[in-house]
């Protein structure tokens, strides 16, 4: 489940980290005037003004805006409730703190899928997309892997210090900043815990952002407000019993097991792509299972493209083939297919599949590697 930035503050402020506080108000207000009058009264200008939609990119689309005046505070709030960003409508805002900027950093932990452990990543190059620095600046990335669950100071440090030494005490308190997110990210089985950017505002460092993806075992313990932040597609996969979350890219992803699922995510971004979801199957899903993922992963309208990555073992191949094939005789999907299979039944599997080919883009592997790489040139 991935949080609202707003959400994601709430859950920082429980924890000490420091972070803005900021007013939120919902489309129920968009027309109220004398309430949004009210409210741009008692503001502190500037304000920053915040769309609250769970996809990346919100800057450039126009999302945010800097609001110096009562003017603006109108003219901004109207703006972006209007707008629709990567296909989401805006519903809520967030009128946020502004808070002078001196540098930006990154910060998060996650889990690495290769080895299903935690991994620290820090950047002194923050307010982008990581994925751009690692891109263009590799240098500037540290990464720290936590083979116990226990996370120990110096190994914070050490990862700070490979790539920012400009500042001692800077270091100090963004080492005392990342150990309180590793146990926000702990204490809440979190499958990313996020802060970009974290800025130097004066001699104090603030969290001006949150990106929070909580594993779906993990939603009891958050508010009943949390409920939310699901979208549409995610309160469908909730009531199918789907593991299904969200993400900002246009290459639908379906696997079995977390692991192999996030692992055909960094696959995918490995060769330039971008993944639109995260469903994991589980193990030994029948057909019908298969079709309600391929199904709902396709009723997502970024999704440009589909792989589909099985290991096979209380999961049947053959299975998995059937439940692609109906899916595709319920509706006709005009967007390119790849599916890797490997394990039981796996010659039938492929027998079935083959019908495929005279419908559609499809294109079949045994590899997961060739399978990530053959969807993303057949998206791009």
């Amino acid at each position: 489940m991935n949080l609202y930035e707003y959400q994601g503050k709430k859950i920082f402020q429980k924890y000490s980290i420091p972070t803005t506080r900021g007013i939120l108000i919902d489309r129920d207000y968009e027309n109220d005037y004398v309430f949004l009058q009210e409210l741009q009264q008692q503001l502190k200008y500037p304000v920053v003004i915040k769309a609250q939609v769970k996809v990346g990119g919100r800057g450039k689309a126009g999302g945010i805006k800097i609001a110096n005046n009562s003017e603006e505070f109108m003219k901004f709030t109207k703006q972006i409730f209007s707008m629709d960003i990567k296909g989401i409508r805006v519903n809520k805002i967030l009128i946020d703190e502004y808070v002078p900027i001196e540098k930006e950093f990154y910060m998060s932990f996650i889990i690495d899928r290769s080895l299903s452990i935690p991994v620290f990543i820090f950047s002194p190059s923050g307010g982008v997309d990581i994925e751009e620095v690692a891109e263009k600046y590799p240098e500037k990335i540290s990464k720290e892997y936590i083979s116990n669950l226990d996370l120990f100071d110096f190994q914070i440090r050490n990862a700070i210090l490979r790539v920012y030494r400009e500042d001692i005490n800077h270091v100090k308190q963004i080492e005392s900043i990342a150990l309180k997110l590793y146990r926000l990210f702990r204490e809440n089985n979190c499958v990313l815990a996020e802060i970009n950017p974290l800025v130097l505002s004066g001699s104090n460092f603030i969290a001006l952002d949150s990106k929070i993806i909580l594993d779906e075992n993990a939603i009891d313990s958050i508010e009943d407000e949390e409920d939310e932040s699901r979208s549409p597609l995610e309160e469908e996969a909730k009531r199918l019993g789907l593991a299904y979350v969200e993400l900002d890219g246009n290459i639908g992803v379906i696997g079995n097991g977390a692991g192999l699922v996030m692992y055909t995510i960094d696959l995918i971004n490995l060769y330039g792509g971008k993944a639109a979801n995260f469903l994991d199957i589980g193990g030994g899903a029948r057909a019908d299972r298969v079709k309600q993922s391929v199904t709902l992963v396709l009723k997502n309208p970024k999704v440009k493209g589909l792989f589909i990555n099985i290991f096979g073992g209380i999961t049947r191949c053959d299975e998995v083939a059937y439940g692609i094939i109906e899916a595709y005789n319920e509706k006709e999907y005009n967007i390119p297919l790849v599916v890797r299979l490997q394990g039981t039944n796996y010659e039938e599997g492929k027998r079935i599949l083959e019908k495929l080919k005279e419908r559609i883009s499809f294109e079949f592997t045994e590899s997961a590697e060739k399978g990530a790489e053959l969807i993303t040139s057949l998206v791009k």
